[in-house]
């Protein structure tokens, strides 16, 4: 990702993104807390879809931990 995407990560806590990993996957979530210290900065997010209403879903009672490292980019939902 590049330095400004990596820099707005805590602005968008609690909004919804689209992560792309380094490995291609790609991943609508709402991140819930970003870790961007010591040895391996990640971020913890839940996956979530569009609801009937235009809102989203959480997909899941858990969620993803990702390492920083392995985020390809950061972009709004289209």
């Amino acid at each position: 990702m590049t330095d400004t995407e990596r820099a707005a990560l805590q602005s968008q806590i609690d909004q919804v993104v689209v992560l792309e990993t380094v490995q291609g996957v790609h991943l609508l979530a709402k991140i819930l807390f970003v870790f961007d210290e010591g040895d391996t900065p990640d971020l913890f997010c839940v996956e979530v879809e569009p609801g009937p209403s235009g809102d989203y879903i959480e997909k899941a009672t858990t969620g993803h931990s990702i390492l920083l490292s392995d985020i390809a980019s950061v972009k709004p939902p289209a």
